[in-house]
């Protein structure tokens, strides 16, 4: 889980590196080229949140019930 939480933060400073690197140069970002890195970002966001859920829910799943001794 962490090695993914990594490889991912490793993923979006390369592309934010990309993104600044085009916004320093006089071109900057066309329209489609913003649409594309959003919609990048924001799947990214929805894959990271759904594997963190399903994560939490496995360990919530996974907590014995107590037993009340026989008294």
């Amino acid at each position: 889980m962490i090695r993914l939480y990594l490889a991912l933060l490793t993923v979006m400073a390369l592309w934010r590196d990309a993104v600044a690197d085009r916004l320093d140069n006089e071109d900057g970002l066309t329209t489609t080229e913003m649409a594309v890195v959003t919609f990048l970002l924001v799947g990214g966001a929805i894959v990271v949140t759904g594997i963190v859920v399903t994560a939490a829910r496995n360990n919530a799943n996974n907590i014995p019930v107590p037993v009340n001794p026989a008294g």
